[in-house]
């Protein structure tokens, strides 16, 4: 069976409808569709029942399901591991979102290369979404996320508290600088700051937007941990009575996946969590 039929059907579940799947996977909605009767002619049973709604699984389906994964699974894992690095026999591949790389990433893989010398390491940059979408193909083993979403065989753990909270450039307090936090984020931004809901200038990515705030000015929401170099050198200022956000950091892997080294990776990741890291330095040697 062609592996991209499974891609599909595990990708309709994941989004409730074929038109969402088509734009997710970047084809046509007939071409979802053909893929579907595909699967089911193979099969010789209906997959779906598709509504005004967007698609439901049918029992046959919801049977189907189990082995669409485990399919998926193998093959990403084999295209994975394969070939390993010469010398090792072991491969632990692991992801973050790109505000998590600096310092959480770089230190989680220094003990690594410490603790587990015997692996191979692969780390792997991406947004949350798509991070969670490889440990549910088995091609992660865990990932460091924001906002994780919860689905049944997922181990999600809260690593560090964080909040994001208002700054201003001491120099030049304007304009203000809209950083898309993710959709939890800016449903409170919104409902906290209607005026601040259409910002002139607005920045997908944290480190870019601060990046501009301590050149050129503004202000905006920022990683406490980030921004407190800057705090104390007076480059910036908290704006008082601003409202805060949380902004948790979260470990999440599939528990499936756990082995002895991932038990140990994760035992290290959590000695990290607990030092006293100083975030805002990494990001200032960078400007």
């Amino acid at each position: 069976m062609d592996i991209d039929l499974a891609r599909t059907f595990l990708e309709i579940i994941r989004s409730g409808s074929f038109i969402a799947t088509a734009e997710r996977l970047h084809i046509t909605q007939t071409a979802v569709t053909a893929r579907i009767q595909n699967l089911e002619n193979q099969l010789s049973c209906r997959l779906f029942v598709r509504n005004r709604a967007g698609a439901r699984l049918t029992a046959d389906g919801e049977r189907f399901a189990a082995y669409a994964r485990q399919l998926v699974q193998t093959w990403e894992a084999a295209r994975r591991d394969l070939p390993l690095p010469r010398g090792y026999g072991e491969l632990l591949t692991l992801g973050a979102e790109v505000s998590l790389c600096n310092p959480l990433m770089l230190a989680w893989a220094q003990r690594l290369r410490q603790g587990l010398a015997s692996h191979a390491i692969r780390l792997e940059v991406a947004s949350g979404e798509e991070l969670q979408k490889k440990l549910d193909l088995g091609v992660l083993d865990a990932a460091l996320v924001h906002q994780p979403e919860y689905w049944p065989g997922l181990q999600v753990e809260q690593l560090l508290e964080e909040k994001l909270i208002q700054v201003v450039q001491t120099q030049n307090p304007a304009p203000y600088l809209y950083v898309d936090w993710g959709p939890a984020f800016r449903k409170q931004h919104n409902q906290a700051l209607p005026e601040c809901s259409r910002a002139a200038l607005s920045f997908s990515l944290g480190p870019l937007a601060l990046q501009y705030l301590v050149q050129c000015g503004g202000r905006g929401y920022f990683r406490t941990r980030v921004v407190q170099r800057y705090l104390d050198e007076g480059i910036l200022k908290r704006v008082e009575q601003a409202p805060e956000f949380s902004y948790p950091i979260y470990l999440v892997h599939a528990r499936a996946s756990e082995s002895p080294a991932l038990t140990k990776a994760i035992e290290l990741l959590r000695e990290i969590a607990l030092d006293d890291y100083d975030w805002s330095r990494w990001y200032y040697a960078e400007l």
